[in-house]
């Protein structure tokens, strides 16, 4: 399945919306130590699902997918994924946009199940996948968490 176009969405805080053709610089320049540490290089043409707004600001990008690589995954089950640009971290952002994109899935995609798979070191990343109620399943690839939530 493809993904389903994202309608701009906003907690009257955060904003996910669309990546721009002038996000993807931004999206490059934030990579830091910790980008790389827990995501790996990244892309030189990333197109996450939505890029992260705050104030009219990009902050951040969330993603989903439903890769055939992810052979953990049910049928109505996606991958999430996010990132926090450094300056921007620690202030709940990724929660927020984990809520938003949850509530996106949940109203407009056909899938019912939204997972995690973060490394055990990740100390932020879990705990924002504990602020959204993801709830831990097991290890997967290497050790990583994998932890699911039901859509709603």
């Amino acid at each position: 399945m493809q993904n389903v176009a994202l309608e701009t969405m906003s907690d009257g805080l955060v904003t996910i919306r669309a990546p721009l053709p002038s996000d993807v610089p931004l999206i490059i320049a934030a990579r830091d130590d910790e980008h790389r540490q827990w995501l790996g290089p990244g892309s030189n043409h990333p197109g996450p699902t939505a890029c992260i707004v705050v104030k009219g600001e990009t902050v951040g990008w969330v993603d989903y997918d439903h890769d055939r690589e992810h052979d953990w995954l049910n049928g109505d089950e996606v991958n999430l994924g996010y990132f926090i640009f450094p300056s921007h971290r620690g202030r709940g952002f990724a929660t927020r946009a984990v809520e938003l994109l949850s509530a996106h899935l949940a109203t407009a995609t056909p899938y019912r199940t939204a997972s995690v798979l973060i490394d055990p070191q990740n100390v932020r990343s879990l705990a924002v996948a504990r602020r959204c109620g993801f709830k831990l399943v097991g290890k997967l690839k290497g050790g990583k968490l994998y932890s699911r939530r039901y859509l709603s």
